[in-house]
């Protein structure tokens, strides 16, 4: 389980850097401001972050139970992988959104969702 743990701080570690970098160049003026027909697809992409990050926790519970009932450690990591995968997926699209000028508030929408969805899906260990 210890590659899953590097997994975990990887796909974090990715999606923080991201974000702090886009808030930074956005902050500092160097990312030019999107003009009207960019502005709708932004506000498209928003819709698509919030759908994403609702699909992503549902996904947890649903590969969260999965790799519970695993009979192997590798079938229990494989099921990690794919419960988390949605969440970054969401973590990302919202990064993007606001690098393109989106609103803060759609990344911070969809880096709540990928902490959600990391805190159901847990690694498992023997206690649990």
């Amino acid at each position: 389980m210890k590659q899953l743990f590097i997994i975990r701080i990887a796909l974090i570690f990715g999606v923080a850097m991201f974000a702090a970098l886009t808030v930074f160049l956005r902050q500092s003026g160097n990312l030019p401001e999107p003009d009207a027909a960019a502005l709708e697809r932004i506000r498209y992409m928003r819709y698509g972050v919030w759908g994403l990050s609702a699909l992503a926790v549902a996904w947890a519970f649903l590969w969260k139970a999965r790799a519970e009932s695993a009979m192997s450690e590798q079938g229990a990591a494989s099921s990690m992988i794919l419960a988390w995968a949605p969440g970054e997926g969401a973590a990302i699209l919202g990064v993007v959104t606001h690098f393109l000028g989106g609103p803060i508030a759609t990344m911070a929408f969809g880096i709540l969702a990928f902490i959600v969805v990391l805190l159901i899906a847990r690694i498992p260990t023997p206690s649990r």
